[in-house]
């Protein structure tokens, strides 16, 4: 999974580094200041650039009515906590777990435009907020939908409210 060598970055925390050395079910790391520490490799994820294929521009004409309301008004509620999503992810990278997610994120929302859907909320929990911001990053990529921090009160800031147009 790790090797010595590779560049990583820490889920739960913002810190960054190179591995050392692999003992057993631990990875040392040497951090981006000079530290050694050691980690469960379900705490870090390749520090590499998301690598994307075949990108196709497609022009539409914009106009400028207000987009229809779907009918579908209730939202539906989205738990992307991985132990939500698979039955056992100890045998997973970050990188997987975190991919498993954005799959979810994907098919949820096809399937709220089929579904005529208005309101989608994923709850992707605090953390370092790293699975906050590749939804969030996700969700710029798609046209006809906005998107916010959910209820502050219901859920603080651990879940991203989805409107679809």
């Amino acid at each position: 999974m790790f090797k010595k060598g590779d560049k990583i970055k820490v889920i739960d925390d913002d810190q960054k580094g190179v591995v050392i050395g692999v003992e057993k079910n631990r990875i040392k790391v040497m951090t981006e200041f000079g530290f050694e520490d050691s980690f469960y490799a379900h705490e870090l994820i390749l520090d590499k650039p998301l690598e994307v294929g075949e990108v196709k521009v497609v022009k539409t004409e914009t106009s400028r009515q207000k987009p229809k309301k779907l009918p579908n008004n209730e939202p539906k509620e989205i738990d992307l906590h991985i132990g939500q999503l698979v039955d056992s992810f100890i045998h997973l990278s970050n990188y997987e777990m975190l991919q498993i997610q954005l799959q979810k994120v994907r098919d949820e929302i096809e399937l709220a435009k089929k579904e005529r859907r208005s309101r989608l909320i994923f709850i992707h929990g605090h953390g370092t907020g790293k699975l906050r911001d590749e939804l969030h990053n996700l969700l710029l990529q798609y046209k006809g939908l906005e998107f916010y921090d959910a209820s502050f009160r219901k859920y603080k800031l651990g879940a991203t409210e989805v409107r679809l147009f």
